[in-house]
């Protein structure tokens, strides 16, 4: 009998036992998941974060190569490019403004300049889904030793290749980067 009651209170310490250790398991198990789903949720924020900064620099790459062909344009004048005049009025050392004015690189008759696909093609053979665009605005400047100059401020945007915008030229996906030059001759 003895033998018998020692057999079932061993046997219920091991229920016991077992029923603890399922349930250290099911704990870790949550743990362990857990863990792996903030992993999963970290790799895939870096992923984002990454491919963010590569369409930004994609969009400059786009800005500063369609500034560059409008640069040359005005230089040499061998390119029909569109220049916008000088406003009524205005006096000499006053800013172009018109590139500031979103609906400007949107509305009709065109004010901007795009770059000829010909041209659009970088290191690894892509071309852009919106092709880069540039404003050029012709400026009075200040004489210098009575020397009237002739300057111009020329504008340009990049896109990066998901670049998605409504018609009144607001951004509904992907970005655009701007940069800026002056030039007087």
């Amino acid at each position: 009998m003895k033998i018998l009651r020692r057999f079932v209170l061993q046997n219920r310490h091991a229920q016991r036992a077992q029923g603890i250790v399922l349930l250290l398991v099911l704990v870790m198990l949550v743990v362990l998941s857990g863990a792996a789903g903030w992993a999963a949720k970290a790799a895939l924020s870096g992923e984002q974060v990454a491919n963010n900064l590569r369409m930004n620099a994609n969009a400059q790459e786009w800005a500063e190569l369609a500034l560059r062909y409008c640069e040359d344009g005005v230089m040499a004048k061998d390119i029909p490019l569109i220049i916008l005049p000088l406003p009524l009025g205005a006096s000499s050392g006053t800013m172009p403004k018109a590139w500031s004015t979103l609906g400007n690189w949107t509305a009709a008759p065109r004010q901007t300049n795009t770059v000829p696909a010909a041209q659009l093609q970088d290191a690894f053979g892509a071309i852009p889904a919106t092709a880069p665009v540039c404003m050029i605005e012709e400026m009075r400047l200040v004489p210098i030793d009575t020397q009237n100059l002739q300057g111009f401020q020329i504008t340009a945007r990049g896109f990066s290749q998901d670049y998605q915008e409504a018609s009144d030229g607001a951004i509904t996906s992907g970005t655009d980067a701007w940069v800026q030059s002056m030039i007087r001759f």
